[in-house]
């Protein structure tokens, strides 16, 4: 049985200006290299939720203002009781 060794693509990681491929850096670096990028991809998934519940938010107080009008043009005056005795 022949071992053909499997070509490995670069995976460069940017730092400072200057690139590095992480497949030649230590298991802590890569370690470290892979939290980075599943802590920058939770950020931007916040941000995306955030403008998500912030549209929400809009169309909650539109849909609550629309309520509150319709309330107070369906609401009926109640007479006082002393206005009414007399």
């Amino acid at each position: 049985m022949s071992e053909e060794k499997q070509e490995v693509q670069p995976v460069f990681a940017t730092i400072e200006g200057k690139q590095y491929d992480m497949n030649e850096q230590s298991d802590v670096s890569k370690e470290h290299y892979v939290e980075a990028v599943n802590l920058r991809n939770e950020i931007g998934e916040l941000k995306n939720q955030i403008v998500q519940m912030q549209r929400r938010a809009v169309n909650l107080q539109v849909a609550l203002g629309f309520r509150e009008n319709a309330l107070k043009e369906s609401i009926q005056v109640v007479e006082k009781a002393d206005e009414a005795a007399s």
